[in-house]
């Protein structure tokens, strides 16, 4: 697979690689309904605990603000955050999101930032 890098580095936490997934919920599940919500499977190409650079098939749009699970290989337990798209930029292999985590109380967002503590550690 092809590495991908920003140049133009924003973020003010340390940077971790890890393998891994992250699924984005683009489009919620209506209520009241059996529809299923939309969700894109994206890669992980490096973790912060403010942040994450993913590889998505699909565009996202700047601002929006998504439900995400984060689901490293060397852990079996899953991290549901909240995260805002700062950046999009096409490349060979489908797109780069920048997303910005949300501190919110209906999210693991503070055992999130406990591993990631953890690592750098």
């Amino acid at each position: 697979m092809t590495q991908y890098f920003s140049d133009d580095e924003r973020r003010g936490e340390a940077r971790i690689y890890r393998s891994g997934e992250i699924f984005v919920e683009v489009t919620s599940a209506e209520p009241d309904t059996s529809a299923l919500p939309e969700i894109i499977r994206c890669e992980v190409l490096d973790l912060s605990a403010t942040g994450a650079q993913l590889l998505a098939d699909e565009d996202m749009q700047n601002g929006a603000i998504h439900t995400l699970v984060v689901d490293l290989d060397e852990f079996t337990e899953n991290f549901r955050l909240a995260g805002e798209v700062r950046w999009t930029q096409s490349c060979r292999d489908g797109y780069l999101v920048g997303f910005e985590f949300l501190d919110s109380e209906q999210t693991g967002i503070d055992d999130w930032k406990s591993l990631l503590s953890n690592f750098l550690n």
